[in-house]
């Protein structure tokens, strides 16, 4: 499967007035034509290519942007609305109480259905299954907005922490070890 350009618009006209940074100096950076970020940001904006969006995203160094990036791409993780949810800490951490809350009641219905074989799983069990699975994910995406408001009070992204600590990480078994 091909992915395809996207419309990055709005996150990239977010980054370039919280960051300062001047087209400018993003197409030198990224190595493109001085006329790509203005394509990328007028009113019909031209898609950007995957590639130019790993670029971006490695360049900027912005949770917010890199998670724009992914959603735009993939379809998860899309930074809170600031409309709809307070993006600060303590928003995100009785956010993210609630969601595990309602993990776990969705759990306590699935677990049953959990623990039978999977060829005696009837309709019934496949809808508890979902919601389990639609609370598990609404869970993990108040999560990382938690981690994100933590990483933003000390000035960094999630990937500086990822650096920071992959190397424990990948001891304890929770990534593989790079070859």
């Amino acid at each position: 499967m091909k992915t395809m350009s996207q419309v990055l618009r709005e996150p990239i006209i977010n980054w370039l007035v919280k960051s300062e940074v001047s087209k400018k100096e993003l197409s030198q950076a990224l190595s493109v034509s001085r006329q790509t970020p203005t394509d990328w940001t007028k009113d019909r904006p031209a898609p950007v290519t995957p590639e130019n969006s790993v670029r971006l995203a490695e360049y900027a160094n912005d949770t917010e942007l890199t998670m724009s990036i992914i959603y735009q791409f993939f379809g998860v993780f899309r930074p809170m609305d600031g409309d709809l949810y307070r993006r600060d800490l303590s928003a995100s951490d009785d956010l993210r109480e609630l969601e595990e809350n309602e993990r776990d009641e969705a759990k306590a219905l699935a677990q049953r259905v959990i623990l039978k074989r999977v060829q005696k799983l009837e309709s019934k069990d496949f809808d508890l299954l979902l919601r389990f699975s639609k609370e598990q994910a609404e869970a993990v995406f108040a999560n990382i907005q938690y981690l994100n408001a933590l990483c933003d009070i000390q000035n960094m992204s999630i990937k500086d922490l990822f650096e920071i600590f992959m190397k424990d990480w990948q001891q304890a078994g929770y990534f593989g070890k790079e070859d």
